[in-house]
């Protein structure tokens, strides 16, 4: 039987998808073995600690994904401040597939468990909010508007994310995601 290469990048998407789907307590081994191809033997070779090492690998590449295309985009004073705000938005939005695709981070935050990947959840937030705060307070706005509207920003990107797929209407999460630069202090 020919030996068929996995890409690792691709195993990291399927577990992914498998986990912002059906949240951590309904992403069974099964579902995980037929997205990503391996069995679970194999799974379980490079994921020892079987479906809380996936879990964890999921979040650690999400975090890595909010500090490179939000963090230090965001960050980035050699470009114009708008251009980068607009560029993060834009990877966001993305992200979320215009508001059709779920938040890991919320999925993996409301399981059985959900302490054994605090602090990484918690990190992808502070990511965004350090990254707004910093666009906010470039902008001008004092430290404790900054850091209240950057809170509010995230808020809306997560609030709308839920009403859109609770109501199937993505468009809620496309005006809420338009409204983050005014929040920040932006003006068109």
């Amino acid at each position: 039987m020919p030996v068929i290469k996995v890409i690792p990048e691709d195993v990291d998407s399927k577990l992914n998808e498998v986990f912002t789907r059906y949240g951590y307590d309904g992403a069974s081994m099964e579902l995980l073995s037929q997205a990503t191809g391996l069995k679970k033997a194999s799974l379980y070779h490079r994921f020892p600690g079987g479906k809380k090492d996936m879990a964890a690998h999921v979040l650690k590449k999400t975090e890595s994904w909010f500090a490179e295309y939000v963090g230090k985009v965001l960050r980035d004073q050699d470009r114009e401040l708008k251009t980068r705000l607009s560029d993060a938005i834009h990877a966001i939005s993305d992200l979320f597939e215009d508001g059709n695709r779920n938040c890991s981070l919320r999925m993996l935050s409301a399981c059985s468990e959900s302490a054994y990947f605090q602090d990484t959840i918690a990190n992808c937030f502070k990511i965004l909010q350090d990254g707004f705060s910093f666009i906010a307070k470039e902008n001008g706005l004092t430290d404790s508007e900054a850091e209240a509207q950057s809170i509010q920003a995230i808020i809306n990107i997560q609030g709308s994310l839920v009403l859109s797929r609770a109501m199937g209407n993505n468009q809620i999460f496309k005006s809420s995601i338009a409204s983050i630069p005014q929040l920040l202090g932006i003006q068109e």
